[in-house]
């Protein structure tokens, strides 16, 4: 696998690439610093993934993305950004960038979005596997309405097939029910959610599809109680979360 770096900043792309080695120890792992070496290594191809800073000296990497026909290419596009880019950020997410990542980037974080655009792109390579297309139909709308009040009976509606047959399809490709999948989803995005200033379990569970901010709390401490036991003391976040 192929994956290159796009950022100007040194310590950025030191982290990225450090992380990226851990998880992915086979892939060859290339970093440019500005918008015109972007551009040209864009033009050579032969990438699996790029991830690209928003805001760079010369062209900015969203100049490029606007330019250039990454989707025709097939190289996968994550966008990297600062709080104050979200309105680019936006911008390159309608261009068809698979993923938008904050800096700094965590490694829970990191290894999420690379499971789920490899997932998808194992997926998409399954032309004639009439099952797993309908687990990864399946997931484009658990990613695009998770924050929504949705479950299996309308996401099996939405795609023409019964609850249960979703159900067992997608359990027998993901080794998870589709319930817990949206779950863990929807806490996953809850953990990082509630390491920002003034964070409120509310607010936060509300936005996420859960009308008892109990329930939502309940199923919080389950997950963190789970991490607890399964995670190793060195891996575990040292930031306690209080609800």
């Amino acid at each position: 696998m192929n994956i290159l770096i796009a950022d100007d900043e040194k310590y950025v792309r030191l982290e990225l690439h450090s992380l990226l080695d851990e998880l992915l120890p086979q892939a060859n792992i290339e970093e440019v610093e500005n918008g015109s070496q972007l551009k040209k290594r864009l033009d050579q191809g032969g990438l699996n993934m790029a991830f690209v800073d928003i805001k760079m000296p010369g062209q900015s990497g969203l100049q490029i993305l606007r330019e250039y026909d990454f989707k025709k290419d097939g190289t996968i596009i994550v966008i990297l950004s600062g709080y104050s880019d979200f309105s680019f950020a936006q911008e390159a997410i309608s261009l068809g960038v698979s993923e938008y990542m904050l800096k700094p980037v965590s490694k829970e974080e990191l290894l999420t979005v690379i499971t789920k655009l490899l997932t998808s792109v194992s997926f998409k390579s399954c032309e004639n596997e009439t099952e797993s297309h309908l687990v990864y139909d399946a997931e484009k709308i658990i990613y695009k309405r998770y924050k929504e009040q949705i479950g299996v009976a309308q996401i099996a509606e939405e795609l023409c097939v019964s609850p249960n047959y979703l159900s067992s399809q997608f359990k027998k490709y993901k080794k998870q029910t589709l319930t817990s999948y949206i779950t863990d989803l929807r806490l996953n995005t809850a953990i990082e959610m509630l390491q920002l200033p003034g964070a409120n379990v509310k607010h936060i569970s509300e936005s996420l599809g859960y009308q008892s901010s109990r329930h939502f709390a309940r199923l919080f401490r389950d997950k963190l109680l789970c991490l607890a036991v399964c995670v190793p003391m060195g891996s575990r976040k040292k930031k306690a979360i209080s609800l």
